[in-house]
């Protein structure tokens, strides 16, 4: 899963868990927990990965459509943004 220890209520993860109670079960596994946002853009833009082209309109967290905001670190003086990988 793409969760990093930084995002909400994964502090206490461990890098391999087995599912929440109320969940069937089976073993999660996080492997990029502990990566630095850096870390994670090195990877995905040095191989080439595919990744949503919202992060490329200033966004650096997606969630629901309501609380979805760009960044403000990432506006430009002209209100446009930079790309989350320039954070």
């Amino acid at each position: 899963m793409g969760n990093r220890r930084i995002d909400p209520y994964s502090r206490d993860l461990d890098s391999v868990c087995p599912s929440s109670p109320g969940w069937p079960q089976f073993m999660r596994v996080f492997p990029i927990l502990d990566w630095h946002y850096t870390e994670v853009w090195s990877f995905l833009r040095g191989f080439n990965l595919s990744y949503c082209r919202l992060y490329d309109e200033g966004y650096t967290s997606l969630g629901e459509q309501d609380n979805t905001i760009k960044n403000p670190y990432l506006k430009k003086d002209n209100n446009e943004y930079m790309p989350a990988y320039e954070l």
